[in-house]
């Protein structure tokens, strides 16, 4: 949609700062996020880094335009999806919008057209929102550059679902201000639990994983003979100890996640 493009590329800029030549991002020198390749493919074919650092942000502004916007049919996607998928394809390649969205939207989408007219006829857009920056979330933390670059990553995926839900509330659904600002609050309060429940059970699976682990040692920490429970049974102990630390941790980093989404949707 047309009227949110200008917020959309507020945020685009803002997340992607002025240059960076990271010795981990396969990207290279990169400004306003244009890499150094997509500036010699759409600027300047023989474009050095100090080049890319001295790029107008018009120029970038342009590439994105014409780039990554207009491939992705952004005027024709629904207020919210349009900027989920123009920052995705920005921050991890146009080609993947479509195989995301077909997740997002449960349905086999092949083409950017598919996904124009399945978004658009999608009956909950919040919801399809915000299962699409679930699945990018899922994708970044597989990168093996996840340890480098993943707590800004993180911050711009929580912070972008909760913009993006917020623009189709206020030019898809056009809510008035009041109105979406108690939709935001109520999403922030539902993270807030979830994060509260996740951190709860993942106290309960660290202690139960503990105490799993204390038994593989010394089984008389269950009131359990050494004897009777034997080697197998050790073996089992410790497995089962591996695999509650392992629920722990999940949920741990679950409970995070929402804890970051409740702030992000509260601060929207």
């Amino acid at each position: 949609m047309q009227a949110t493009y200008d917020s959309a590329m507020a945020r685009v800029f803002a997340d992607e700062g002025g240059y960076t030549n990271h010795p981990k991002d396969p990207g290279g020198p990169t400004n306003w996020g244009i890499t150094i390749r997509d500036a010699r493919l759409y600027w300047k074919a023989s474009a050095t880094a100090e080049d890319v650092r001295a790029m107008p942000k018009d120029v970038a502004a342009e590439i994105y335009r014409k780039r990554y916007a207009a491939p992705i049919r952004y005027d024709k996607l629904p207020a919210g999806y349009d900027y989920t998928c123009l920052d995705a394809g920005i921050n991890s390649g146009v080609g993947r919008v479509v195989p995301w969205s077909a997740k997002a939207l449960g349905q086999p989408v092949q083409s950017i057209g598919e996904v124009v007219t399945a978004a658009n006829a999608a009956p909950d857009k919040v919801a399809l929102i915000q299962k699409f920056w679930r699945v990018r979330m899922s994708f970044l933390k597989s990168l093996k550059t996840w340890s480098t670059f993943g707590k800004g990553w993180g911050r711009r995926v929580v912070n972008g679902e909760a913009a993006a839900v917020k623009m189709w509330l206020q030019f898809g659904a056009g809510l008035a201000p009041v109105a979406v600002g108690a939709f935001l609050q109520g999403e922030s309060a539902k993270a807030k639990s979830a994060s509260k429940k996740a951190a709860a059970g993942a106290t309960a699976s660290g202690t139960a994983g503990g105490t799993a682990g204390g038994a593989s040692n010394d089984p008389s920490v269950l009131g359990i003979d050494p004897v009777l429970l034997g080697s197998s049974g050790k073996v089992a102990a410790a497995v089962v100890a591996v695999f509650l630390i392992g629920v722990a941790i999940v949920l741990w980093r679950r409970s995070v996640v929402d804890k970051q989404r409740a702030d992000a949707y509260a601060a929207a």
